[in-house]
């Protein structure tokens, strides 16, 4: 196991926390990352960006759904463990990860490989199981981005238009009517933010607000839009209340939505959602499902955004969202990015929680967890030693 191969995860599981406001932008190398506190939870065209470390033509391409394999809309083909695959690799890793149902554990191994689930286990703890709804944390930041990917596929919002957030634009001169749509889901607006639920940061107080958008619009700019990368919870609660604005009046008219144009189409039941005093959907970190519906999200993804002949997101959305954001490239578009591994994608919440989506293998991984740090990290990484011994 490399540090480099480790670097995404660390960025994702840990995240960035803001400097003062008068220091310089935050870097984004895992060395600054390592130090900082955890969260609580582009074109018309969508072309990634020139200025990207990977651009698509480098990246795997989307592997299609085997014709023999069925859609999992309402169940899981379950297959057998691929041959050439050293299963007993991930069978000890997993039974070290599980920590005999300790506190600190993962909670839950989803495993899906050419479409069907290979692999699929519980830790002994009785509060862990197939039907178990577990925390999304901050994973739900890739739902909001597959949201506002629907808006764009419908022509509603384009990338590079400015953020339609009406307290940026209500004085002309106000600096931050600059940020645009592809700026907030790269995490670039040029607003500082501290995250992790101690007293005193920008993600305690935006939890604890009844306008979680409004607090988090007030934030005034630090750096220039699209300057440098600061994770932002803020920013991603802005991008559910966009959601929101452009497709109802109320929490109602938002769960409708994400019922009709997502969950309902790959079958994700139950989801559960959670929604501030002003109607906001809190996407930074609330899309709580069991470990098989988190595993039709990343199919989803694998897929390039199709499911069982509808084009749920365009392909082009998908390679965007993978595709590495000109200020960090290790962040894509509300996914994190393994930039030794070009073309894999994860989706991440704290305390070691990841669904990473791997188009090269064919795989989706979900691992559910209550610990971040070596624990997860290791299991995660034993499973792709696995994998990619096989490859050629």
């Amino acid at each position: 196991m490399t540090a480099s191969r480790l670097r995404p995860l660390v960025l994702a599981v840990v995240l960035a926390c803001s400097p003062a406001p008068d220091a310089e932008p935050p870097q984004t190398t895992a060395t600054s990352a390592a130090s900082t506190s955890t969260d609580a939870a582009g074109s018309s065209t969508m072309a990634p960006d020139t200025t990207s470390a990977t651009s698509a033509a480098t990246m795997p391409p989307f592997p299609t759904q085997p014709q023999d394999v069925a859609w999992p809309t309402e169940d899981w083909v379950v297959a057998d463990w691929p041959s050439q695959v050293d299963k007993t690799i991930v069978d000890e890793a997993t039974d070290v990860a599980f920590a005999d149902g300790a506190p600190d554990r993962v909670r839950a191994v989803v495993i899906v490989h050419e479409g069907a689930i290979v692999y699929e286990r519980y830790s002994p703890s009785l509060t862990d199981g197939p039907d178990v709804v577990m925390p999304s944390y901050s994973m739900a930041k890739s739902v909001a981005a597959a949201l506002i990917g629907m808006l764009v596929r419908d022509g509603r919002i384009e990338l590079d238009q400015l953020a339609p957030v009406p307290e940026w634009h209500a004085d002309p001169e106000d600096p931050r009517a600059a940020i645009t749509v592809e700026q907030m889901l790269h995490m670039s607006t040029g607003m500082a933010w501290a995250d992790g639920l101690d007293p005193g940061t920008n993600m305690s107080a935006l939890v604890a607000s009844p306008d979680a958008a409004g607090y988090a619009a007030a934030q005034e700019l630090t750096w220039d839009p699209g300057e440098s990368f600061d994770y932002n919870s803020g920013t991603s609660t802005l991008l559910a209340r966009i959601v929101g604005d452009a497709v109802g009046e109320d929490a109602g008219d938002m769960r409708a939505f994400m019922e009709e144009e997502l969950f309902d189409v790959i079958g994700m039941d139950p989801v559960e959602t959670e929604f501030d005093d002003a109607g906001t959907w809190m996407g930074a970190f609330s899309a709580d499902t069991t470990a098989r519906d988190y595993a039709k999200f990343g199919l989803l993804h694998l897929r390039g955004g199709h499911w069982d002949g509808v084009e749920v997101l365009p392909e082009e959305w998908v390679e965007f969202v993978r595709t590495p954001s000109p200020t960090n490239p290790e962040y894509g578009g509300h996914w994190w990015l393994d930039t030794t591994r070009p073309g894999m994608f994860h989706a991440v919440g704290i305390r070691g929680n990841v669904i990473t989506v791997d188009p090269a293998n064919d795989l989706v991984i979900v691992q559910l967890a209550t610990v971040p740090g070596p624990l997860p990290l290791e299991h995660f990484e034993r499973i792709m030693s696995a994998f990619e011994a096989t490859d050629s």
